[in-house]
């Protein structure tokens, strides 16, 4: 992984995120809001998996998905952007780690969901119950993304630990 940090490191596309002022904090900036949709959809929709907001029907929330998903693509070509600018801060990162590790776990919780339970969940109606199975997804992917979230947050305080 060092050879790849300093491959990129040296690369023109890593100079220029580090040398124009502006990319940086524009970044950080749709960076938030990515994750304020997903965050805020995806942790509502796990809510009603779960059992809460019975009052709102499963497919009107999932009717949101694609600003979720438009968030998470802002997320990941910004967060792209973040590791290419500065990729030493990363690679040895513990923090960066346990983020990529709850990201996977949230990825293969989302597959796995639409996968199995996805068609037939959004066809819920009001104040219908969701199946044990939807419920303990649900649970996995709110831990899932708060996890994103908490490590994410964490980056610059831990720093390189291994």
């Amino acid at each position: 992984m060092d050879t790849v940090a300093l491959w990129l490191k040296d690369s023109a596309l890593s100079h220029a995120i580090v040398s124009h002022i502006w990319v940086w904090p524009l970044c950080e900036s749709l960076h938030f809001i990515g994750l304020a949709l997903v965050i805020g959809i995806v942790g509502f929709f796990d809510l009603r998996l779960m059992g809460f907001v019975k009052h709102v029907p499963v497919g009107a929330i999932r009717d949101l998905m694609p600003l979720a998903i438009l968030g998470f693509a802002l997320n990941l070509v910004t967060g792209a952007t973040f590791f290419i600018g500065t990729p030493e801060q990363y690679v040895h990162n513990v923090a960066w780690w346990a983020k990529v590790c709850f990201l996977a776990v949230a990825g293969l919780n989302a597959l796995g969901f639409e996968m199995t339970l996805g068609p037939a969940i959004a066809r819920l109606g009001v104040d219908a119950e969701t199946p044990l199975a939807a419920k303990i997804m649900g649970g996995v992917s709110l831990i899932s993304w708060l996890g994103v979230l908490y490590w994410g947050r964490m980056l610059p305080f831990i720093g390189n630990s291994f």
